[in-house]
């Protein structure tokens, strides 16, 4: 049966045309799972405030995060389109119940950047029914979701790097692999190098956590080994710009000795010396989509079953990449 149906029969909502046997079927079923309604959804599906939720999960760096940024932008304007009201709201990795926080903001609805599956928050939510969309790709969870395929277009980049003759490429992923994005690049990364030919090696992968110093730990690190790679995949352009740095203070050269990629496309990198190598994400184009799809699931006007919307992505070449003569 449909989720609206169910609902209906479970809220005892007047006026609507459920026929006796089905209404039966649905209150048999959930007495044999010994389901009982969560009254935080319950109450919130009952009040519309006008307003929906941002939730972002890594709140160090949210305010200097450009794609939260532009993310925002695109918001906005859906927002503003229907004359409701954004709150956004950083968050730790599992601060948190939703559920909660959405009653706390008096929010109808919610927005996520950097769910996982794991989730126990995320579950939380889907078991309730209540209206949210995450701006990540989550194959396990029936939630509505807005994302670009980030393995397919992490591939698409590294493929580059082996097409300009690198072979010992590293990489340094954004975040921990729990976060969806940072999983799904490094697969990207590992599905490259498969498809060339190139053994995977654990030794030339780091892990950052979204900052630039992270990124320049991690490429001290690798230019410590005995055989450094030649190209390195940061897992967005901010912990790319730690990278880049802690090359040049080894005293090397970008690209001349050591050619780098990013992910994001951020403000700045077309403007760095040189302009960095990027995928470029449509993040306010994300944020405008994510936004449309929870207003108009809050407004009945989607089908019931989970939407998936995928935006394309694209590489800007650049020159922080050289050829490698062999």
């Amino acid at each position: 049966m449909s989720r609206t149906t169910v609902s209906f029969v479970l809220n005892n909502t007047p006026g609507k045309n459920i026929s006796e046997p089905t209404r039966q079927k649905v209150l048999l079923t959930a007495s044999r799972l010994g389901y009982t309604p969560n009254e935080d959804a319950r109450r919130l599906a009952m009040v519309r405030h006008n307003s929906i939720g941002l939730y972002i999960c890594h709140s160090q760096y949210v305010y200097t995060d450009a794609f939260i940024v532009r993310t925002v932008e695109g918001m906005s304007q859906a927002v503003n389109r229907h004359r409701a009201r954004l709150v956004i709201h950083p968050l730790t990795l599992n601060e948190s119940s939703y559920l909660k926080l959405a009653r706390q903001d008096e929010v109808d609805g919610i927005i996520l950047i950097n769910a996982h599956d794991e989730d126990p928050a995320l579950a939380e939510l889907e078991s309730a029914g209540f209206p949210a969309v995450a701006m990540d790709y989550l194959p396990d969870s029936g939630v509505d979701q807005v994302y670009v395929d980030s393995k397919r277009a992490a591939a698409e980049l590294v493929q580059y790097l082996v097409d300009l003759g690198h072979r010992r490429i590293a990489m340094i992923t954004h975040a921990s692999v729990v976060y969806s994005a940072s999983k799904m690049r490094l697969a990207g990364y590992r599905r490259a190098l498969d498809a060339a030919g190139i053994d995977y090696e654990s030794s030339l992968v780091r892990y950052g956590d979204f900052s630039e110093h992270s990124g320049y730990a991690a490429m001290q690190s690798l230019l410590a080994l005995d055989w450094p790679p030649t190209a390195v995949f940061a897992g967005n352009d901010v912990v790319a710009y730690g990278a880049m740095s802690a090359i040049r203070d080894a005293g090397l050269a970008i690209p001349g000795d050591m050619s780098i990629v990013g992910f994001d496309d951020d403000y700045l990198s077309r403007y760095l010396n040189p302009p960095l190598t990027t995928v470029a994400l449509p993040a306010a184009g994300m944020g405008s989509a994510a936004a449309s799809l929870l207003i108009s699931r809050l407004d009945g006007e989607v089908a019931d079953f989970p939407t998936r919307i995928v935006l394309p992505a694209h590489i800007s070449v650049r020159g922080s990449c050289l050829r490698r003569e062999q």
